[in-house]
């Protein structure tokens, strides 16, 4: 992640530069620590940096398979298309904390510690939140932080992320679903139904694009959910079941337990998708624009050595091909 630090000679209080030594190697030290959360933004989406105030993502529709000519015959023509553009701009995250006076006073260091570590991991924590947010949240829009403003989630066609009316660049292509009402369930059914709907799933130009669906995410609060997929992904038979069949899904599919996605009481909804496709086609991208800044300053009228971190990120989505949503509170519903 990377986190940029200002110098503590800056400081104008000289008490303060003991410690404030003390506090950037802590900050050090937690910017280099390996997280869950670092792991779960690389699963999510694809990780990029960026240098512009947004990033505009876009690409060509494909050509047609090849025509049978007659001989001497020139070839048809096939026209070429720029598909939806989507431009994803990057947003800017802040907090601060204050190691007071009286801390130093009475050397209380070890709490300013954990304030310093808490302020490098909260920023990790939070892009686990943006990457989070922006994949399960249903609807055009997401939240993230106390805050709760409203950050982009259309693709290139403008629609939500997860439709059930998502169009293509060429009027001819029928509209697709990738939301669906359906549970889980406690057999495979419904997830190789919906790994199939995935394969099939057409291009701007009408071609099925036939991308294996390999990853499963479930919300962390939803156990039984998370039982019955891990029986189903893991076991060599097929579950519930007193003949000998194999399970044609064992190890076929990745499992991410998200514990920043917290289901509403009664509900079980689950995400599947195309890590090939989500990479190939940029559909899920989180934009790192300004690392981590870390700056301190000693406030005047307190006292007090406060500490500001600032970032700019984002996390947005170019096409809708690669996921799917299933136990949905809207959408379409398979027979």
């Amino acid at each position: 992640m990377g986190i940029v630090f200002s110098k503590n000679s800056a400081l104008n209080d000289d008490l303060w530069k003991p410690v404030g030594q003390v506090i950037n190697a802590v900050m050090q030290d937690a910017d280099k620590e390996k997280t869950n959360y670092d792991k779960l933004v690389s699963d999510l989406a694809v990780e990029k940096k960026s240098k512009k105030y947004a990033e505009k993502q876009t690409g060509i529709t494909s050509l047609a398979s090849y025509d049978v000519v007659t001989e001497g015959d020139k070839a048809p023509l096939d026209d070429i298309q720029e598909t939806f553009p989507k431009l994803i701009i990057h947003s800017a995250f802040s907090k601060s904390i204050a190691i007071t006076k009286e801390m130093l006073d009475d050397g209380d260091i070890d709490s300013a510690k954990t304030m310093a570590r808490n302020l490098v991991l909260g920023y990790k924590r939070t892009r686990a939140e943006l990457a989070t947010n922006a994949l399960v949240t249903e609807g055009s829009t997401f939240v993230v932080g106390p805050k709760q403003t409203p950050l982009d989630k259309t693709t290139g066609d403008g629609l939500s992320l997860f439709n059930t009316a998502h169009k293509s660049v060429k009027a001819t292509v029928a509209t697709q679903s990738n939301v669906f009402t359906n549970a889980f369930g406690n057999t495979a059914a419904m997830l190789i139904r919906l790994a199939n709907i995935g394969r099939n799933f057409k291009n701007d130009s009408g071609q099925v694009m036939g991308y294996t669906f390999d990853t499963i995410v479930v919300p962390g609060n939803c156990y039984a959910l998370e039982e019955n997929v891990k029986k189903i992904i893991r076991t060599d038979l097929i579950v519930g079941s007193n003949n000998n069949d194999i399970n044609t899904q064992k190890g076929l599919w990745n499992l991410i337990v998200d514990p920043l996605w917290q289901a509403a009481e009664g509900t079980a909804p689950y995400i599947i998708f195309s890590s090939e496709a989500r990479n190939a086609m940029n559909g899920m991208v989180f934009y790192d624009r300004t690392p981590l800044d870390v700056q301190n300053q000693v406030e005047i009228h307190s006292r007090n050595l406060e500490y500001n971190g600032y970032g700019r990120m984002s996390c947005g989505f170019n096409d809708w091909r690669w996921v799917i949503l299933g136990g949905a509170q809207s959408g379409t519903t398979l027979e």
